[in-house]
């Protein structure tokens, strides 16, 4: 997908977060640029998250993530996070943002 997409489909579903997997290792590249086009389409406050193969240098993760978090992601997580901490973890941001969540 391209960013217009998810920002497009975000704006359509009133969407609380944007989760995006990168399976390639460039996210850096492909993503920058996202948080400016949701500011840009008034989702200014909506929560962006990335995970998975995110770069194929072998940088330190510190160094990943804090260059993930430097273009406007909210939370970067490595390849080792399974699925249940990422829907522990957005549902407490969810609910730390007013949001109803079960």
């Amino acid at each position: 997908m391209s960013q217009e997409e998810f920002v497009d489909a975000a704006r359509e579903t009133n969407a609380a977060a944007i989760l995006v997997s990168s399976l390639a290792g460039h996210a850096i590249y492909d993503c920058e640029g996202l948080r400016d086009r949701c500011v840009e389409a008034g989702l200014e406050d909506i929560l962006l998250w990335i995970g998975g193969n995110l770069t194929v240098e072998e940088l330190p993760w510190q160094e990943v993530e804090q260059q993930l978090k430097g273009i406007g992601f909210d939370r970067v997580y490595p390849t080792s996070v399974l699925p249940p901490q990422i829907v522990t973890d957005l549902k407490s941001d969810l609910q730390a943002r007013g949001y109803s969540v079960p």
